[in-house]
């Protein structure tokens, strides 16, 4: 498999509904964490957005404009 497609970020904003299920996942495509943060808070207006690159979560913006959880 070419290397370049195992070592590149797989990011996926899962929009969350009000009893913690998936509503949506929005792929993105994106150079590094930080680009894909500021992308998913894009999806969270009215909606919780957990943000992955495949099995690593990466970030949790919150309802209700409370600041963003980086892990």
């Amino acid at each position: 498999m070419d290397a370049s497609l195992t070592s590149r970020p797989v990011y996926r904003a899962y929009v969350i509904d009000p009893n913690g299920g998936i509503l949506i996942a929005h792929p993105l495509i994106c150079q590094n964490d930080e680009e894909a943060i500021s992308k998913a808070k894009e999806y969270a207006d009215g909606n919780a957005v957990e943000l992955w690159d495949r099995g690593r979560k990466i970030a949790f913006i919150p309802l209700g404009g409370a600041p963003c959880v980086v892990f």
